[in-house]
């Protein structure tokens, strides 16, 4: 690389004052692949269930009917619902206990999985991964928005999520590897050997994350940074206006509009891109007289396009200091794939290229995220709160959905559901509108923002979209 464009690339991650600079390279090698490390093995670990499914776990533990969508629904009702009380435990409880103890968890159920014998016994297993698997994605986005600014953030929401995807496309490609390497070695078949990998593939994770987890920056208890640093890490960020539990909690979060409107678009969203879950594209593939191995490898392209979707808008949102206009973008994205699927063409390129472009809707994994963490840096229970629910309620809803609109028995052709896409996808538009309205507004007239030291602010605040600074002090616990 360049000098310059090193110079360049180096002032765009870690700015150009030296304390933040300092601040922001430990945090990126530290809590960063962290965070990214587990959400690739949980990437790895749900793909191994699809690519596990087609190749012989379906046959082997005697799945009949829907039982496949029963075992998915299972785990997102579990995961659903420990998600909200997962992120308000990391307001109140060490985050390294609260992580080190989830990842250990998980990793234990996802080995014994390679034991399993009976399809009740996966969907069993299958719950209870999802209780303790929970916290990883909605924590880890609690966390990055505890330590990041808003010019900061979606970049490194985006590497986060996108470690989830290569996970999901490192499933497809170590199953097809194990189809061909691996099955029938110590008496196995291929598909329980990657339950085996990934459970042990976890473990050094946890030690990891028992080592380098930081806490919150009020914890002051991060030993990979300096005292100088720890004081910058909080004067920076600025502090929530509101920031204790107390009696006017539950007001506060009810009666924000952030509780409300960011999760019901998520819900959407969630809703819109069913049909790049539940194995449709590898069940459309089967149907096509595609090869076990192509059913495993062709689908990581979708994974792929979703990396580079999520790297662009979040790059492009950081830049501009605003999420909306890549929000549209994604909305749109919905209409025209979905409608290219409902056409149903003859030519498989066109199937391809729908998947493929659909695939790019995954960015609001990190996108949305960013946008909830800048419009909630006000209040620090109503961003708790609201990181935890945004994922479970648009659970409330993908968990019966994909009952209805794309049930196995469907396939290969899942036209309902995708004309129930293009629905759901085309109501994220005013809704991106109305969220980018209120923002605007809450900006304005100063409800919306952290409050800032005086002493440190400098010009590091001035492009965060935060209150004007005024003096506060910083509590040292939570």
């Amino acid at each position: 690389m360049a000098p310059a464009a090193f110079l360049k690339l180096r002032s765009f991650l870690w700015g150009n004052d030296p304390k933040t600079t300092s601040l922001l390279f430990k945090l990126d090698f530290t809590i960063l692949p962290y965070f990214s490390l587990i959400w690739f093995l949980f990437g790895l670990s749900r793909a191994s269930y699809g690519s596990a499914y087609i190749s012989g776990m379906g046959k082997d533990l005697d799945f009949k009917g829907k039982d496949y969508n029963y075992m998915n629904t299972v785990y997102l009702v579990f995961y659903a619902v420990c998600q909200m009380p997962g992120t308000s435990l990391l307001t109140i409880a060490p985050p390294k206990y609260v992580f080190v103890g989830a990842n250990v968890t998980w990793s234990i159920l996802t080995l014994i999985t390679f034991k399993m014998t009976h399809v009740y016994q996966v969907i069993v297993l299958n719950g209870f991964e999802g209780c303790f698997s929970a916290i990883a994605y909605v924590g880890a986005h609690f966390i990055y928005g505890s330590w990041y600014l808003k010019r900061e953030l979606g970049t490194r929401a985006a590497i986060f999520v996108c470690c989830g995807q290569l996970g999901s496309m490192a499933g497809g490609w170590i199953q097809a590897g194990l189809l061909e390497s691996l099955a029938g070695r110590s008496g196995l078949p291929a598909w329980r050997w990657i339950f085996i990998i990934v459970g042990i593939l976890t473990i050094p994770t946890a030690i990891f994350g028992w080592i380098f987890i930081p806490g919150l920056p009020n914890h002051r208890s991060a030993w990979f940074l300096t005292e100088e640093e720890k004081e910058h890490a909080i004067v920076r960020l600025g502090q929530p206006k509101k920031y204790t539990w107390d009696r006017t909690v539950f007001k506060r979060v009810l009666l924000g509009w952030q509780f409300w409107l960011l999760p019901t678009i998520f819900m959407l969203y969630s809703l819109a891109i069913q049909m790049e879950l539940n194995n449709v594209m590898q069940l459309w593939m089967a149907s096509r007289g595609y090869t076990v191995v192509e059913e495993n490898n062709y689908p990581t392209g979708v994974y792929g396009a979703a990396i580079f979707g999520t790297v662009l808008y979040s790059v492009i949102s950081d830049k501009i200091q605003s999420r909306w206009q890549c929000s549209l973008a994604i909305g749109f994205t919905f209409i025209i794939g979905s409608a290219i699927l409902i056409a149903n063409p003859r030519a498989d390129a066109g199937h391809f290229f729908a998947f493929y472009f659909l695939g790019t809707t995954y960015a609001p994994q990190a996108l949305w995220y960013s946008w909830m963490a800048d419009v909630t840096a006000h209040d620090f229970q109503l961003r708790a709160i609201t990181t935890g629910f945004m994922n479970s309620f648009d659970f409330g809803f993908s968990t019966w959905w994909p009952l209805i609109f794309y049930p196995v028995t469907d396939a290969p052709n899942y036209r309902k559901g995708y004309i129930a896409s293009i629905v759901t996808g085309a109501l994220i538009i005013p809704l991106v509108l109305l969220i980018a309205y209120l923002e605007k507004q809450g900006i304005k007239n100063g409800t919306l923002g952290r409050n800032f030291d005086t002493e440190e602010t400098g010009d590091e605040s001035l492009d965060t979209g935060e209150a004007r600074p005024t003096e506060v002090d910083f509590p040292q616990k939570i």
